[in-house]
């Protein structure tokens, strides 16, 4: 399994140093396209390889990944109340290796990224594929139905092993399954779970949270193509580079690969607009236009717009600092003591100029001479139906980040709506409790709506995370890696605000970390999962490490419903203050207040792990509990939210734990989410780093 091309069996690496925040210079661009061409060799290799060999890549890279790719708990869709996940030590998966009146697919063909077949090839009514090989006379990937990690079809359903086609693969009828889950008579939902006999509704079949809605089935469409698997995961096809031409055509890939957002933000779809008006923006290192600036322009309108960094110029990280916008500002360069607009968009050469040590530069620069509140810097707006997009690049958001909407007073001033941010590093200079900046990474206030926050990293904050104000409301945050921030996510900043009882959240999958060395600090300090006042928020299969008491906090009628949470406690870090499992019982959640509205906890539990986050399976304690009224918020959600929560919910334990450390942050493995996941069992397979 040595000769396997390196990358396809191993997620990349998201550790990062604060040495590694690189100066916003050019130099490092011939270097960093001599990088890309070294990838791109490896990606030319890797598909000589399977263009040559055939079935034996894609059985090679299953039995080297290890799984089928399926995914395997198994839930009924819709149902109302608090749902509980299905065992996962082997649920209902009746479409993962072997077919029911068919042939077994020998466990299909795992690929890069999740392979996906290019010819659109329609399946009307008992076409079926051989060993996971061809269907009606089409190769692999090239024409026919292509088979990713172990689906088949039977029936005349295609099921693509944790990946939904919408465009490659046609399905009559509307009924779509993904998951290993099989079609038998009616609606099949991803997982394994089977509804004989129904009906697909409208042509609309729920696959893990994405449809497949009528017009894109069985018509060669974007996704199922291989252009649109090189697009978003091959790292030497550009943006504009591929067999995709048009704006409509590239963006409609990037967000049906991104896939679908559940709980209160489903209906997120960002800068693609399915009616064909979605424009591409590149941001480039372009000498005569800044990167700040080209974002600012970016965010700054209205139109369905999806901005991506182009990945040659941001193949190697690069410091992207929105507070650079006003260092052409006079006042701005006198009140910080900079020679020049250079050393005030260069933190470093600042430090020089002052004689500040290169260890004492980012906290003297960013928490001491920036924190003035009479500077007009401020976090900059990101307008309606607008997608930031990370994938391909390294580019990072450095100290501060942006808003959505706008506030004055407790009262919305601008709202915007359709906007999700997406597989970036936001990278703090260091907490600093009250910043006169309120440097915030990313703020949901004025009444905005319908925003998904996804596979983001955010490092060390100044501020929060995420905070949701003034009335903000169906958000979901989900697989994103929190590290080392002190105040993760506000809900409502006063006991006044009473517009926030628009306030509606979801949060799930996402891990919240405190690294070791900052326990005594950030560890007993970490809050604010979330603090919430006035409005409702829904958490569950989330993962902690290293907090130590009153995570959440629930006031003035605030509701929040957690499920299927973990927590870890590094054992050896708990003996330093001489804490054991009751005490985190009775500390962890202690954050209701008499005036909160509810706070109910069920199947969430904690445990001491060793420092890689892996739980000690002999002891554990229970979390639950119940103040006030807080309903579990499930039916508040559409359909599609339901059947896939019921499908990919984990129960409280190690392998939610894995899960999550796997898929939590930018450049982690791809999620539940997209049509390219190669499945749960899969991504366990392949392992993970440790949490720290």
């Amino acid at each position: 399994m040595s000769s396997l091309p390196f990358g396809v069996c191993q997620p990349a690496s998201r550790s990062f140093k604060r040495s590694d925040i690189a100066p916003a210079d050019a130099h490092g661009l011939g270097m960093a396209r001599s990088v890309r061409a070294a990838r791109a060799l490896l990606v030319v290799i890797r598909s000589n390889l399977a263009l040559g060999l055939g079935l034996f890549v894609p059985i090679a890279l299953l039995l080297a990944c290890g799984g089928d790719g399926s995914e395997r708990n198994g839930h009924q869709g819709g149902s109302a109340g608090a749902m509980e996940p299905a065992e996962s030590a082997d649920g209902a998966r009746s479409g993962g290796a072997g077919t029911s009146g068919g042939s077994v697919a020998a466990g299909g063909a795992v690929g890069f990224g999740g392979v996906t077949p290019t010819g659109g090839v329609r399946v009307t009514g008992g076409t079926m594929t051989t060993g996971g090989a061809t269907a009606t006379g089409g190769a692999i990937g090239t024409g026919g139905v292509g088979i990713v990690g172990g689906a088949f079809s039977t029936g005349g359903v295609g099921v693509m092993g944790g990946t939904m086609t919408t465009g490659g693969v046609g399905v009559t009828g509307g009924t779509m399954t993904t998951g290993g889950a099989r079609a038998t008579g009616g609606v099949t939902y991803a997982g394994g779970n089977t509804n004989p006999g129904g009906e697909a509704a409208g042509g609309q079949g729920a696959t893990g949270g994405l449809e497949a809605t009528g017009g894109d089935v069985g018509t060669g469409g974007i996704v199922g193509t291989a252009s649109c698997e090189a697009l978003t995961n091959d790292p030497s096809v550009n943006w504009r580079d591929s067999a995709l031409r048009t704006d409509q055509e590239i963006v409609e890939c990037l967000a049906t690969s991104l896939g679908t957002p559940v709980g209160y933000g489903e209906n997120a779809t960002g800068g693609y607009d399915p009616a064909g008006g979605s424009r591409l923006v590149v941001i480039t290192r372009d000498p005569g236009e800044s990167v700040e600036q080209q974002l600012l322009n970016a965010i700054g309108t209205e139109d369905h717009k999806w901005i991506v960094f182009d990945k040659e110029d941001f193949a190697e990280p690069y410091e992207v600092a929105m507070y650079r916008l006003w260092c052409d500002d006079e006042e701005v360069l006198s009140a910080i003591g900079a020679s020049s607009a250079e050393s005030c968009r260069d933190h470093r050469l600042w430090c020089a100029e002052h004689g500040v040590a290169a260890a004492d530069c980012v906290e003297q620069f960013f928490n001491v001479t920036l924190n003035d509140g009479e500077l007009p810097i401020r976090v900059n707006q990101i307008h309606s139906n607008t997608t930031i997009d990370g994938r391909g690049s390294q580019a990072y958001i450095f100290f501060s980040g942006f808003k959505i909407g706008a506030d004055s007073d407790s009262q919305p001033t601008h709202t915007d709506q359709n906007v999700i941010v997406t597989n970036l590093r936001f990278q703090g200079a260091g907490h600093t409790e009250d910043h006169d900046l309120d440097p915030d990474m990313i703020r949901s206030t004025g009444g905005s709506r319908d925003i998904w926050i996804h596979q983001n990293t955010f490092d060390t904050t100044g501020d929060s995370a995420w905070d949701v104000k003034v009335g903000a409301h169906h958000i979901t945050m989900s697989f994103n890696l929190v590290r080392n921030v002190q105040r993760t996510c506000l809900h409502a900043s006063g006991d006044s605000e009473t517009v926030s009882t628009a306030i509606a959240t979801t949060m799930h999958n996402n891990a919240f970390v405190t690294t070791d060395d900052l326990f005594e600090s950030f560890g007993q300090g970490g809050r604010r999962v979330p603090l919430i006042r006035f409005g409702k928020s829904h958490l569950f299969n989330n993962v902690f490490f290293n907090y130590r008491r009153q995570v959440v906090s629930v006031r003035v009628g605030a509701r929040l419903f957690m499920n299927d949470n973990v927590f870890l406690v590094n054992a050896a870090s708990a003996a330093s203050r001489d804490d054991d499992l009751p005490y985190y019982v009775e500390n962890l959640l202690a954050g209701f207040e008499e005036d909160g509205g509810g706070l109910e906890v069920v199947r969430s539990r904690v445990w001491l792990s060793d420092p890689a986050c892996r739980l000690d399976p002999s002891d554990s304690g229970d979390l639950a509990a119940s103040h006030g009224s807080a309903p579990d918020p499930i039916m508040d959600y559409n359909e599609a939210s339901r059947v896939a929560i019921a499908a990919h919910l984990l129960s409280a334990g190690a392998e939610l734990a894995d899960y999550v450390f796997a898929t939590a942050g930018k450049g982690a493995a791809t999620p539940f989410n997209s049509p390219y996941t190669l499945g749960r069992e899969a991504i366990l397979a392949l392992g993970r780093g440790s949490c720290q």
